[in-house]
C-alpha cells in the first residue's frame, strides 16, 4: 500500500511532536516555577509591607521579568499542543481536507509571526547585551531575561511548523 504526502506528514509530525514534548514540557515547568515564584514574592512583599512597613522594592521589576518569562516559557508547548484560546465556531463545521489547509494555513501564518516577532526582537536584545543594561532598582542584568523571547519565538514557530506538517485541527483527542 502506498503511502500519501499527508500519511508522511503526519509521521513527521508525530515524530517531531514526540521530541519536542519533552523539551516544550521542562520550559513549561519553569514557566509553572515562574508563576511560583511570583505569588512567593508578592506575599512576601506584602508581608513586609504589613509587618515592617518596608516592602521590598524590586517587587514590581522581578514580577514583571517572571510573567514575562513564564509567559513565553509557555508558548511554545501550549502552540504544540494547540491549547490557545480559540473559537472552533467555523473550523469545526469544515469537511476534513478543508480544516486540514485551514490548520496549514494557520501554521504558516503562525510560523511567519513568529519569525517576523524574532527579528524585530534581535537589535533589542543586542542594544541590551551590548551594553550590560540593567533595572533600575535590583540592578538585574536585563539581556539574560529577554534572551528568553527570541529563543520562545524560535521554538514556538517549530511548535507551529509541526501543527502545520500535521495538518490536523487538534481536537480533544489528538491535540
Amino acid at each position: 500500500m502506498a503511502t500519501t504526502g499527508a500519511d508522511r506528514g503526519g509521521a513527521v509530525a508525530r515524530a517531531a511532536d514526540r521530541w519536542l514534548t519533552p523539551v516544550f514540557t521542562g520550559l513549561a515547568v519553569l514557566a509553572a516555577l515562574a508563576g511560583g515564584a511570583i505569588v512567593v514574592l508578592i506575599g512576601a512583599s506584602v508581608a513586609m509591607r504589613h509587618a515592617v512597613n518596608a516592602p521590598f522594592r524590586f517587587t514590581e521589576e522581578l514580577v514583571g521579568l517572571l510573567m514575562t518569562a513564564a509567559f513565553f516559557l509557555a508558548l511554545p508547548l501550549v502552540t504544540l499542543r494547540a491549547e490557545h484560546v480559540r473559537v472552533h465556531l467555523i473550523v469545526g463545521q469544515l469537511p476534513p481536507a478543508a480544516a486540514r489547509v485551514v490548520a496549514f494555513a494557520a501554521g504558516a501564518f503562525g510560523i511567519v509571526f513568529c519569525l517576523w516577532y524574532f527579528y524585530l526582537c534581535l537589535p533589542w536584545f543586542e542594544f541590551a547585551f551590548q551594553r550590560n543594561i540593567k533595572t533600575e532598582v535590583a540592578r538585574l542584568l536585563m539581556y539574560p531575561w529577554m534572551a528568553v523571547i527570541p529563543v520562545s519565538l524560535l521554538l514556538t514557530s517549530l511548535a507551529f511548523a509541526v501543527r502545520a506538517v500535521a495538518g490536523e485541527p487538534p481536537t480533544k483527542a489528538n491535540g
